[in-house]
């Protein structure tokens, strides 16, 4: 189903390949549709499949990531890596406003923020949500940015950073 233009209202425009890859890895069989996506990803965006960052939700709404603490993403205390952590954020960010852009639009990042608060502990996970209202404007301008917050926790339930991602759009050129 494609995505209605908001400028134009009888206009209908194509979806991201992002969208089109979720819905694609969601006609496969439950227990390969996350492995594929990720696979997907990772082709995509070489270093997320090389750290591993595993895409285990993918909605219009909520992305959600993990990434293990192995030694291919550590730093020198065997923690992940404060790049790897901001990895994390960074992905599931411009993702989720990449799956939500019209096909004809490019997605950006704008600003990375991270304060880092705490020693993490263990393996990570990170969760950005859009509202519907975010999601309207990021379909109907042809052009914009949006601030999102990502919430990244530990193995212990701990936020060992706040983050904050803003993802940017442009026309594509012609």
């Amino acid at each position: 189903m494609d995505t209605p233009n908001y400028n134009k209202p009888d206009v209908v425009v194509k979806k991201s390949r992002i969208a089109k890859a979720v819905e694609k890895v969601e006609k496969l069989p439950a227990f390969i549709r996350q492995p594929a996506f990720n696979f997907l990803i990772g082709r995509a965006v070489p270093y997320v499949g090389t750290s591993r960052l595993k895409i285990t939700k993918a909605t219009k709404n909520e992305w959600v990531a993990t990434l293990d603490n192995k030694h291919r993403v550590q730093n020198h205390i065997k923690q992940i890596h404060a790049c790897a952590m901001m990895l994390i954020g960074e992905t599931i960010g411009v993702m989720i406003m990449a799956m939500n852009l019209p096909g004809d639009r490019i997605p950006l990042v704008k600003n990375i923020e991270a304060d880092f608060i705490k020693r993490s502990t263990g393996s990570m996970t990170g969760v950005v949500k859009l509202s519907d209202s975010q999601i309207e404007m990021i379909q109907r301008d042809e052009k914009g940015e949006i601030e999102l917050e990502v919430m990244i926790t530990d193995e212990a339930g701990i936020n060992p950073l706040l983050m904050r991602v803003t993802a940017a759009w442009i026309p594509k050129e012609s």
